[in-house]
């Protein structure tokens, strides 16, 4: 049996999680929940990860085929946040997800901040 993630989406604030460094990569996580609920959670995540230089939101909006809700969000140079991939396995809200990682391209690099 998985173990449940206490609080899920609920919580108020999301403690970084260590993670193991990706040099010259970005891993991201893709994932799908009703869109009714979409917007709401988009704002918490937002909060979550505010001053977090590391965590990009690449995109959000609403799949093609079915109309679900959908984020995409990047840690650059570093793993995703265990304890946010924790939450999305355990949470109910979370039709699906999926992490993804990708070379960072020379041209992105010398954007950094």
């Amino acid at each position: 049996m998985p173990q449940i993630i206490p609080e899920g989406f609920q919580r108020d604030t999301l403690p970084p999680s260590s993670s193991a460094d990706l040099p010259g990569q970005a891993q991201g996580v893709f994932f799908t929940l009703e869109l009714e609920i979409h917007e709401a959670l988009l704002k918490k995540i937002e909060g979550w990860f505010e001053g977090r230089n590391e965590v990009v939101l690449v995109d959000y909006g609403t799949t093609d085929k079915e109309g679900f809700g959908y984020i995409i969000l990047e840690w650059e140079e570093c793993e995703v946040d265990s304890l946010l991939l924790a939450i999305l396995r355990d949470e109910p809200m979370v039709i699906d997800f999926t992490t993804y990682t990708r070379d960072i391209s020379d041209e992105e690099e010398e954007n950094e901040p």
